[in-house]
C-alpha cells in the first residue's frame, strides 16, 4: 500500500540515477527508508554496484550504497513499488511509466522529480489523483559513474528569499496527507516544502529553465559565465519574457522569479526599458559556482539528445495554441536542433544568431 496505510515502510523506487535521481535515492536510503534505483544507463549502474555514489559536496564527499537494479530487473523486486519517484529526461517519461506500470501497487504514487510539466502526460496513464511533483531548485553535475557534484544553483541565488531545496505538491488537489508525507521522504535529501499549487511552481521554474538552460545550451556557457554575459542576460530576460505571457495564458500567472524579480520587471527588461533584473542577474554570477552546469548543457558536452523541445519548445508550442507569439523561444528550439544535429557548435557567438533569426 501507498502512504497513510499501515504499511510502515513503502516500497519506493528512484527511476533514473543521474545527477538528481543518484542524490535523491542515496540521501533517502541513507536515512532509513527502503529504496531502490532503476538505472537503464548501465556505466552509471555498474559504477553504483561497484561503488556506490560519491556526492560531492562543498569539498566534501559522502557515499552512499543504495541498491540498484537494470530495468530488466525489476522482476527481482521484494514487493509491489508504493512511490516511484521519476528521475528521467522528459522524453524519456512515457518510457519509464511504461517499463515500471506493471510493478506499481494500485494505489502508488507517480512523483515526476523533473523539469518541464510532464504532469501533463503522466495523469492521464496513472490517474491525476496519484500524480504528484517535486519542483526542484537545487542543482547537480554528473562529473563521471558514480560522482556526482552538488552546485549552488542559479534559482536559490535569490537575495531577498530564502527558498527550499524542492517544492513538492499534488497535480490535482491542494497538498493533503500525501503530499506532506512524501515531502518528509524528499526532505531526507534536500530541504522540502508542501505547497497546494504545484502548476503555479512548475510554471515558475520553467521561466527558469527556458532562459537559463536554453541560453547555456546555445552559448555552450557554464551557469556563472552565462550570466556574467551580456548578451546571453538579453536573450535570457527575452525568454523569460514569452514564458510569462503563455503561462498566464495557461492560467497560472507567475507574479515573482528566482525570489527577486517581478513579471513587470521581466517585461520591463525584455523591452529595454529596465536593467533591474539584468543588473541582478550579473550580481548572481557571483554566487553560482564556476563548476555549476545546466542539465541541458551537460548533454550537449556528452552529445545527448537535450530537453530543449520540454522547454523553451513546449512554450513554443502552447504559446501557438493561445495566438501568442514566441520568437525567441522558437529561435533557440531552431538552434538547439541544429546543435543536436551536428551542424552548428555552441559558442557565445551563437547568441547573436538568436537575435538574427527573430528579426528575420
Amino acid at each position: 500500500m501507498a502512504l497513510g496505510a499501515t504499511q510502515v515502510s513503502p516500497q519506493l523506487a528512484v527511476y533514473g540515477a543521474g545527477a538528481i535521481g543518484s542524490q535523491l535515492g542515496g540521501r533517502v536510503h541513507a536515512a532509513g527508508y527502503n529504496v531502490t534505483l532503476i538505472e537503464p544507463w548501465e556505466p552509471q549502474r555498474s559504477a553504483i554496484q561497484r561503488d556506490g555514489i560519491t556526492v560531492h559536496d562543498s569539498g566534501t564527499e559522502t557515499h552512499y550504497r543504495p541498491p540498484v537494479l537494470a530495468p530488466s530487473e525489476l522482476p527481482h523486486l521484494p514487493g509491489s513499488i508504493d512511490i516511484l519517484f521519476l528521475a528521467v529526461k522528459s522524453y524519456d517519461t512515457l518510457d519509464a511509466l511504461a517499463v515500471t506500470q506493471a510493478y506499481l501497487a494500485p494505489d502508488c504514487l507517480v512523483v515526476s522529480m523533473q523539469n518541464s510539466i510532464n504532469e501533463e502526460w503522466i495523469a492521464p496513464i496513472i490517474g491525476g489523483e496519484r500524480v504528484l511533483g517535486g519542483v526542484i531548485l537545487i542543482n547537480g553535475v554528473l562529473l563521471e559513474p558514480g560522482h556526482v557534484t552538488a552546485t549552488p544553483s542559479v534559482s536559490q541565488a535569490s537575495a531577498s528569499a530564502d527558498l527550499p531545496g524542492v517544492y513538492v505538491g499534488s497535480y490535482a488537489a491542494p497538498a493533503g496527507e500525501r503530499v506532506i508525507e512524501v515531502a518528509s521522504i524528499v526532505d531526507a535529501a534536500w530541504p522540502a516544502v508542501a505547497i497546494d499549487d504545484l502548476l503555479h511552481e512548475r510554471w515558475s521554474k520553467m521561466v527558469i529553465n527556458t532562459m537559463i538552460n536554453s541560453v547555456s545550451g546555445v552559448s555552450g556557457l557554464p551557469s556563472a559565465e552565462a550570466l556574467a554575459h551580456p548578451e546571453a542576460r538579453f536573450v535570457q530576460i527575452a525568454l523569460a519574457a514569452e514564458v510569462l505571457r503563455v503561462a498566464e495564458a495557461e492560467g497560472h500567472p507567475v507574479e515573482v522569479i528566482m525570489g527577486d524579480y517581478s513579471a513587470q520587471d521581466m517585461y520591463d527588461g525584455a523591452l529595454g526599458k529596465s536593467e533591474v533584473v539584468s543588473k541582478g542577474l550579473g550580481q548572481r554570477a557571483a554566487l553560482v559556482g564556476p563548476e555549476a552546469k545546466t542539465s541541458l548543457l551537460q548533454d550537449v558536452l556528452r552529445g545527448r539528445r537535450t530537453e530543449s523541445d520540454y522547454f523553451a519548445g513546449l512554450v513554443a508550442h502552447k504559446g501557438r495554441q493561445h495566438g501568442l507569439e514566441t520568437p525567441y523561444c522558437s529561435a533557440v528550439t531552431e538552434l538547439m536542433h541544429q546543435i543536436e544535429g551536428g551542424l552548428l557548435s555552441p559558442s557565445p557567438e551563437t547568441l547573436s544568431e538568436v537575435r538574427r533569426l527573430v528579426e528575420a
